[in-house]
């Protein structure tokens, strides 16, 4: 009826790879499980990434919330604890932040193929017991949007959480196309990013995806609709004029106005924000940003590595279709999105870089 251990933690690791594979997850963001026994259940080890990932890495967890080890599972063992404690016929939970599905539970609605569980902090009780409810209340799905956050996949079998992941995933592709406007796009020439030098952040990518030039083209700072943003991006990223100096102005989080030219250099807050690190968390939880949006060019992402930079990008893009998705919620509190990104940038991040 259930997995031994042994297997389990194959097809966990397997489908680790499978989730990058096919852009369902990006990095160390979800998370997999696999029941086996009753009661107890095998889950990926928190803030470790899937390439990395090795069977012995894995966690047993029981669903009273225990677990066996030094290892730390998942901050999320709990809602994977719920799902097997409330569905007999659920052995495989993965746990999603896959594009379009990120992007539509920005709504915080359901839809007619997938309920949403409603927001809460992620790790905390409250989003636990909001999926448990969603879940109780909604027997017949194994697809669920988790507000904010991704999406919730429950499987007999990883076959069918990957299969059922794959549906959410191009119908909520079809709810975002139909509501987002198409037009041209109107690129700009001329901006370089090799100008854009921040010590710290030495990595620059450029995103230009239809969701991110449309946000550029409206003009508006777009604050965060998933909380993936606020911790990888800040609380809000701003829209600038395409010049490079005042790109990287924005991205250290300070005035663009026409006074702060007269200025020579950088301001020395601006300075010290470098020189420690980037991610230093009292300064950049409060005024640094990990991306910018330039008119005419597009979302210009930075990072202490390549690997930095493109999952700026990648969240960046991911909440600009989501701003232009949303109708019925708001985005997140200012306070909201900067305790998550001092949150991030004082423990998640320092246990990838371990």
């Amino acid at each position: 009826m259930y997995y031994t251990e042994t297997e389990a933690r194959k097809l966990v690791i397997d489908a680790g790879h499978r989730l990058l594979e096919k852009k369902l997850v990006a990095r160390t963001w979800g998370n997999i499980s696999a029941r086996i026994s009753d009661d107890s259940f095998v889950i990926t080890p928190s803030g470790r990434s899937y390439e990395d990932l090795s069977e012995s890495d894995l966690v047993i967890v029981s669903t009273d919330g225990s677990y066996e080890g030094d290892k730390k599972p998942s901050s999320e063992k709990g809602i994977h604890a719920d799902a097997y404690a409330i569905r007999n016929d659920v052995n495989f939970v993965i746990h999603t932040h896959q594009y379009y599905a990120s992007a539509v539970a920005a709504d915080c609605m359901d839809t007619q193929f997938a309920p949403c569980g409603g927001y809460g902090l992620p790790g905390t009780s409250k989003l636990r017991k909001n999926m448990a409810v969603c879940i109780v209340d909604n027997q017949d799905k194994k697809t669920f949007l988790m507000a904010r956050h991704g999406a919730l996949i429950l499987g007999s079998d990883p076959e069918e959480a990957f299969a059922l992941a794959g549906g959410l995933e191009e119908k909520c592709r079809e709810l975002v196309e139909a509501r987002v406007p198409s037009h041209d796009i109107v690129k700009q020439s001329g901006f370089d990013i090799s100008r854009i030098r921040i010590n710290a952040m030495p990595h620059v990518k450029i995103a230009d995806d239809p969701y991110i030039m449309e946000c550029c083209s409206a003009g508006v700072a777009v604050r965060p609709y998933i909380d993936d943003f606020a911790q990888i991006i800040g609380p809000d990223i701003r829209v600038v004029e395409n010049d490079e100096w005042t790109a990287e102005r924005a991205l250290l989080g300070y005035s663009t106005g026409k006074t702060a030219r007269s200025f020579a250099g950088k301001m020395p807050m601006t300075g010290a924000l470098d020189m420690m690190g980037g991610q230093q968390p009292a300064l950049n939880s409060a005024i640094g940003r990990n991306a910018v949006l330039v008119r005419g060019v597009g979302a210009v992402c930075v990072g202490r590595t390549e690997g930095d930079a493109e999952a700026a990008a990648a969240i960046c893009s991911k909440n600009c279709a989501a701003a232009c998705y949303v109708r019925h919620a708001k985005p997140l509190s200012p306070f909201d999105a900067r305790l998550q990104r001092y949150i991030y940038l004082t423990k998640y991040s320092k246990k990838i870089d371990g």
